[in-house]
Order: C-alpha cells, then sequence, then structure tokens
C-alpha cells in the first residue's frame, strides 16, 4: 500500500517537473528568448548554434 502511494507521488512530480519544463520553453520562445536545443537542434554542431544563442542574449 505505501508503495503504491510513494509511486503515485513520484509520478506526480516527474509529470509536474515535465510540464514546468514545457511552459518554461513555451514562455521563453514567446518572449523571443529562443535558443539551441542542444548539440542535437543544430544538425550535431553546437559551434553556430552557441554562437547565434550568444548574439540574443546582447
Amino acid at each position: 500500500m505505501i508503495a503504491g502511494i510513494a509511486d503515485i507521488i513520484i509520478l506526480v512530480l516527474v509529470v509536474g517537473y515535465c510540464s514546468y519544463v514545457i511552459y518554461k520553453r513555451h514562455q521563453d520562445k514567446k518572449n523571443g528568448k529562443g535558443g539551441c536545443a542542444g548539440c542535437s537542434g543544430c544538425s550535431g554542431s553546437c559551434t553556430g548554434c552557441s554562437a547565434s544563442l550568444y548574439q540574443k542574449e546582447k
């Protein structure tokens, strides 16, 4: 019984965190703070991506 409750609490925490991350990314994109999603989002090259992100912050 306690293990079932612990599983539910962990599931709620994971879903809550995922919702927060999705909401935060949406707000950043909406406010023009979009950037690179990491090396995988930049066709394997982080150099151009990090430079473009750096220029947006200035």
